[in-house]
């Protein structure tokens, strides 16, 4: 395994605890407001490995933005599920899901197009 696919295989395993972590508050967890700031893993990762390895990489950007995405829907579910507005919270893990989908197919773009460059 090179470099980049590690590198990217932490991104995709962070990126999976994320999404577990917000269907987890929605069905009565913890709220790590720490793991969902700017300072949790996956920001993390994108100011250091991201941004010091692949920041010439146009998927890093598209990563980047969906993630963003992911944290404003995530908010937004957040905030509805804190109002007793559960319904609608579960409803908009839709929306999470479905950038999900699309952050890791552009990850798994990203790492393929690399792997073949080596």
């Amino acid at each position: 395994m090179n470099q980049s696919q590690i590198d990217f295989q932490q991104l995709r395993i962070k990126h999976i605890l994320y999404k577990t972590k917000v269907r987890s508050v929605l069905y009565g967890g913890t709220y790590d407001e720490v793991f969902f700031s700017h300072v949790g893993p996956i920001s993390l990762w994108f100011r250091t490995v991201g941004n010091e390895r692949y920041s010439n990489e146009p998927e890093l950007n598209e990563l980047t933005r969906l993630h963003n995405e992911l944290g404003r829907q995530a908010d937004v579910i957040f905030t509805l599920y804190k109002s007793g507005q559960i319904d609608q919270a579960h409803e908009g893990l839709r929306t999470i899901d479905k950038k999900s989908e699309q952050f890791l197919a552009i990850l798994s773009q990203l790492e393929g197009r690399l792997a073949v460059q080596v």
